[in-house]
């Protein structure tokens, strides 16, 4: 199916900010170019995982592991909870969270599939960074000059 929606166009990757690397490839199972419809629907590959902060997202969400995992750590607890084949995950736009994929033997993370339901933009991302929530730029930014 992920070949067909590459050749089909319906195909994104996204690359994370620190070292511009693949993070997520992201296949359009619905509306690659929505605007004002209330859903999308995605799959998922996830490369990498999350940056060390919490973050939020633009739109409520729905998400199903199909295949692998990760370990998902929210601002509810210090232990951060399993999430496998099966499992559901539905949150608000304002929950804050960061995933962490499973390593193998050698230490290299596993990627993992998953089909992601995402509602209508409510606000902009964000991140939990010293205990204050800081839109998505303002943090890049400040990550950027922290690391020259």
């Amino acid at each position: 199916m992920a070949k067909l929606l590459k050749r089909l166009d319906r195909y994104r990757v996204i690359f994370d900010r620190d070292d511009n690397e693949p993070y997520l490839e992201r296949y359009y199972l619905f509306l690659k170019n929505r605007k004002s419809f209330a859903f999308n629907i995605t799959l998922h590959r996830i490369l990498k995982s999350d940056l060390d902060d919490l973050h939020d997202h633009p739109w409520p969400w729905v998400t199903v592991i199909l295949k692998g995992g990760y370990w998902e750590h929210t601002r509810a607890g210090n232990k951060p909870k399993w999430k496998g084949p099966g499992c559901v995950t539905i949150r608000s736009s304002r929950s804050l969270h960061r995933l962490e994929l499973r390593k193998d033997q050698f230490g290299n993370e596993i990627p993992c599939w998953t089909l992601f339901c995402m509602g209508p933009k409510q606000k902009g991302w964000g991140f939990l960074t010293n205990g204050k929530w800081v839109d998505n730029s303002t943090y890049l930014q400040e990550r950027k000059q922290i690391a020259t």
